[in-house]
């Protein structure tokens, strides 16, 4: 029984360590149009919303500005806020969430509710009181970083090759492998060596080796008494 528990115990602290929090994030976006509104920045409420973000340390950004280069190339180090309404005819409501880049909630504000009728003193008056509400996650940058992350994204976005399987022709005799890539015309004959995983192959005018890392193929050659490695886009 004590056994059990500890595990239990074990298992919630894991759970709550892994838990994404709104602390890991200091760069947020916020939309140029939340979906009730009817132009860009409606009654302020995004610059609003920015300027106040900014204060609690956040770089902020609105969808409408000019970003910097290559800045949407991974999303999983900002945080993306979204402005949620639940107006009736005699009152209007609003509240923000923080949300990361898998629609995982970090923290929602209270509803800041009104009966005011005039729009724009409404929607400025429920916003004011749902920022207030912001003091309650207690937010302080952790700083973390996402470096690691950030680069193996982009290295897989850079591997990504479309092509699909058709466009793959293998033939195989006794001796060599001859592969052929309808898309990229490349045509590469693979000599066998006694190794499965393993090829003697000449490339470009390159003489090498074809070998097999993690079910990816590469092409390895000395040039410049360095070893060369470039990933082939082949199947077989």
């Amino acid at each position: 029984m004590k056994k059990l528990l500890l595990i239990s115990i074990l298992f919630i602290s894991v759970i709550g360590i892994a838990q994404p929090s709104l602390n890991d994030y200091n760069t947020a976006i916020i939309p140029a149009k939340f979906e009730f509104q009817k132009e860009d920045n409606q009654y302020r409420i995004n610059s609003t919303i920015k300027a106040f973000l900014k204060q609690k340390g956040f770089e902020v950004y609105l969808s409408s500005d000019v970003l910097p280069e290559g800045f949407m190339d991974y999303n999983c180090n900002k945080v993306f806020v979204n402005a949620v309404e639940e107006s009736t005819m005699f009152k209007t409501a609003l509240k923000l969430e923080f949300k990361d880049c898998r629609n995982n909630v970090l923290f929602a504000t209270d509803f800041g509710e009104t009966r005011e009728k005039e729009y724009g003193k409404a929607y400025n008056e429920v916003l004011l009181i749902a920022l207030k509400s912001f003091d309650k996650a207690k937010y302080k940058y952790s700083g973390k970083t996402y470096f690691d992350e950030e680069a193996q994204e982009k290295l897989k976005s850079m591997d990504k090759v479309e092509v699909s399987m058709e466009s793959v022709k293998t033939e195989k005799n006794e001796i060599s492998v001859k592969v052929f890539n309808t898309a990229t015309k490349e045509e590469l004959v693979l000599y066998k060596t006694t190794r499965q995983d393993v090829f003697l192959c000449n490339r470009n005018g390159k003489n090498g080796v074809v070998l097999a890392k993690g079910g990816i193929w590469y092409f390895e050659s000395i040039e410049n008494e360095k070893v060369s490695s470039d990933k082939l886009d082949i199947k077989f």
